[in-house]
């Protein structure tokens, strides 16, 4: 098995949840069983969906030695979502924890599950009326959450997957692996460069239910629990989106001390500000920034502690070939196989990506999103990302938002780092930030949010990407007053509480 290439590792650590751990050969011998039963099973499609356990990286690996179309079922999916994910894909077996310890009513109980023969396994045969159109050589339908209701299926190969996890392990060359998933096992990003990379190197991967995580869903609610389990499992590296960045950041501030054995902590899923990346380096966290979509099999560049620009998304890693056009980032190479159930999207020859990006010796910046440009009502275009970074960068914001499409300023969302930030603060902040600044750029008015848009349910996307569209929808009323009560915004910015 491609994970198992060293005799060496035989009695290596592989994996690790609680007080239970597997060796490399135990690991080896788990898979096996588990291929064979689902073999027995004579099924073409399985979900998983079941919490961050071994259990998960068994029945991942063994769908793959078995030749099973392998669909991860996201905690954090509404039943809605779930069901399309379901109907979408024909499952025909779904794997659960039993009595549902997920929590996630998305997989409510089916008269029709079992115990499977793999402690804490519950098995559903679920009934398929129809045959699914999927490109030939799909191995594992990742489902995005995306930025609208309905996800939608990503068809990939194994080699595809395993072709970014050589890379990744191969430009991040870490000697001694002790890897812990943050972030859900079902998240493409931790899926390979989490579980999948350690393995070929003979890492140890660390397990941790999402109530030992702090999390609820896709929502950290409890982040001293993050901390305090990052701190008991002293792991080499962990997988960040920018929200769990900022929060590490804010962490340090007040006093908490990242252990020692941290080299390597990847942040992805969306833009980080240069600024706050040089802050967390200097208060001791190793943060590398990258870039990848599930379209390219995830991770497309990366920074790492050999070859690092800390103002972009990392160098272009070398099993992708990209160039732009008029902006735009376009992909070739290893890509998808196409979306679930859309055959004119099958067997792409490449990716436009609709980022707007620069390249500089093998380093790829990202500007912003093409469908998100600001055009302000002077006629001047503007990349809300570009002033979010800058206010993230400030470490006193949670979140950042800005809008101001047809409007003659910009204004913001904005979700305070720290309780009780008045006005007066946020105003200052703000007023900084604008001075570096152009003015058709420059924040003239915010909302200080009373809580975070992670919180507010169909907000951010699983790895915390904003949905401006239904953001903007939700606050729609009170973005409009203040642009309604504000009068002068360059020389000074406004700001509301909600």
């Amino acid at each position: 098995m491609w994970y198992f290439s060293s005799p060496e590792w035989a009695n290596k650590i592989a994996l690790i949840q609680q007080d239970k751990q597997l060796t490399y050969q135990e690991l080896t011998n788990a898979v096996s069983t588990r291929k064979n039963w689902l073999l027995a099973q004579q099924v073409s499609r399985v979900a998983i969906a079941m919490d961050n356990t071994i259990e998960w990286v068994l029945f991942d690996l063994a769908c793959q030695a078995a030749e099973i179309c392998c669909v991860p079922v996201p905690s954090f999916f509404s039943a809605q979502q779930t069901a399309h994910l379901l109907n979408e894909s024909a499952i025909e077996l779904m794997l659960t924890h039993t009595n549902n310890r997920l929590g996630n009513r998305s997989t409510p109980a089916n008269p029709d599950t079992t115990n499977s023969p793999f402690d804490g396994v519950d098995v559903t045969r679920l009934t398929v009326n129809h045959s699914p159109t999927i490109p030939a050589g799909t191995h594992k339908i990742t489902f995005t959450s995306g930025t609208t209701g309905q996800p939608k299926g990503v068809c990939l190969s194994n080699e595809a997957q395993l072709n970014v996890a050589r890379s990744i392990a191969d430009a991040v060359a870490l000697e001694e692996v002790r890897h812990l998933c943050l972030l859900p096992l079902a998240t493409l990003l931790e899926n390979i460069a989490g579980v999948y990379s350690p393995l070929l190197v003979g890492g140890t991967i660390i397990l941790a239910s999402q109530e030992e995580r702090g999390f609820s869903g896709s929502r950290l609610t409890q982040p001293q629990q993050l901390l305090t389990l990052i701190s008991q499992q002293q792991p080499t590296s962990l997988i960040l989106v920018p929200e769990l960045l900022s929060l590490f950041v804010g962490a340090c501030l007040q006093g908490w001390k990242p252990p020692t054995s941290l080299r390597f902590i990847a942040v992805g899923g969306g833009k980080v500000a240069a600024g706050l990346v040089q802050k967390a380096h200097a208060l001791g966290l190793p943060v590398y920034q990258g870039y990848g979509l599930s379209e390219c099999a995830s991770v497309v560049s990366l920074n790492t502690p050999a070859q690092q620009d800390q103002t972009s998304a990392g160098a272009v890693l070398p099993h992708n070939q990209l160039h732009i056009e008029q902006g735009e980032l376009v992909i070739t190479g290893n890509l998808f196989l196409g979306y679930l159930n859309q055959p004119d999207s099958f067997y792409p020859q490449e990716v436009r990506t609709g980022d707007l990006v620069s390249l500089n010796n093998s380093f790829l910046s990202i500007d912003g999103r093409q469908k998100n440009i600001i055009i302000n009502s002077f006629g001047r275009n503007l990349s809300p990302e570009w002033v979010e970074a800058e206010l993230m960068a400030t470490g006193y914001f949670r979140e950042a938002l800005v809008f101001g499409d047809a409007q003659p300023y910009c204004g913001a969302l904005l979700s305070p780092a720290a309780a009780h930030v008045t006005e007066e603060q946020i105003h200052q902040v703000v007023s900084m930030v604008n001075q570096y600044l152009p003015d058709y750029a420059r924040v003239g008015t915010w909302l200080m949010l009373a809580q975070p848009l992670m919180t507010i349910p169909g907000m951010v996307t699983a790895t915390g990407k904003p949905i401006r569209d239904k953001i903007l929808a939700h606050f729609s009323d009170q973005i409009e007053s203040l642009y309604t009560d504000t009068l002068s915004p360059l020389s000074t910015a406004s700001g509301a509480t909600l």
